[in-house]
């Protein structure tokens, strides 16, 4: 891929980076962190901001599929679930970045995978 299309990609994923906090702000009223689901709310906006870093630094697909994952995560396995912004602008960011192993079926197991694995530590969580 060229140049110019990886600016592009990280152009858009930062994009998707802000609109997902815009999200994060509306859906908890600005607090941060003041309950776990807005803690994994907020948290959706760092995966997004690794999601876009990834599209500079070759060779981190799965940390990306992995953000991806956990925004997912956030958008439909928390409390007052699903949100749907969460979960487009996740998909919005999947032809973004890499695929691991140029495998699109890999990336989308490793999110799956994620996601669940983070529902599953959540739930064990004290």
């Amino acid at each position: 891929m060229s140049r110019t299309g990886k600016a592009a990609r990280f152009f858009a994923a930062g994009f998707d980076t802000a609109a997902i906090g815009v999200l994060a702000f509306n859906e908890t009223g600005g607090r941060f962190a003041a309950t776990f689901a807005e803690y994994v709310l907020w948290g959706s906006v760092i995966a997004a901001a690794i999601c876009a870093i990834v599209i500079l630094a070759d060779g981190l697909a799965p940390l990306a599929w992995i953000g991806i994952g956990y925004i997912l995560f956030g958008g439909l396995l928390t409390q007052g679930s699903p949100h749907f912004g969460f979960v487009l602008l996740a998909l919005a960011l999947a032809p973004m970045v890499p695929r691991p192993r140029g495998s699109l079926s890999l990336g989308i197991g490793i999110a799956a995978v994620s996601a669940v694995v983070a529902r599953i530590a959540i739930a064990f969580a004290p």
